[in-house]
């Protein structure tokens, strides 16, 4: 009976772990996946910053038309390249977000890739004193 109850004990321990290590697979698939989101979504916000940016940029040239003043007066100038600085400023802001974001995931997908490997390496410890506990505890 004792043997029996340790091999029981040892098989579980065996599940337990192949189980752990495929909820850990699925896990790293899934980050993964939620960095390509990510970075999808950090795309069309840099597009829809950039439109923003040539946006502001063309109002400022047809109201500066408008008002009669040229293009090339100097504050005129200056005015336009501030605001092309502050549209690349904002683009490269929200690039440099979705990226720091997508590194995090990466980071945790990792962690989930390396516990998953800890579990399958512990595994043949764990069902062996598994196996012994349950045996000894039968009285074998």
């Amino acid at each position: 009976m004792a043997v029996i109850a340790a091999i029981a004990a040892g098989a579980s321990q065996a599940v337990k772990a192949f189980q752990k290590e495929k909820l850990k697979i699925a896990e790293t698939k899934g980050l993964r996946e939620a960095k390509d989101r990510a970075m999808a979504a950090t795309t069309r916000e840099m597009a829809e910053e950039e439109r923003n940016k040539e946006y502001m940029h063309s109002r400022a040239l047809a109201l500066s038309a408008f008002s009669g003043g040229g293009v090339n007066d100097p504050g005129m100038v200056k005015v336009l390249a501030d605001l092309s600085a502050e549209g690349e400023y904002r683009v490269m802001s929200k690039l440099w977000s979705g990226q720091n974001e997508a590194e995090g995931i990466i980071y945790r997908s990792e962690v989930a890739k390396r516990e998953g490997d800890a579990v399958m390496e512990a595994m043949p410890l764990n069902v062996v004193s598994s196996a012994m506990s349950a045996y000894s505890g039968m009285g074998g």
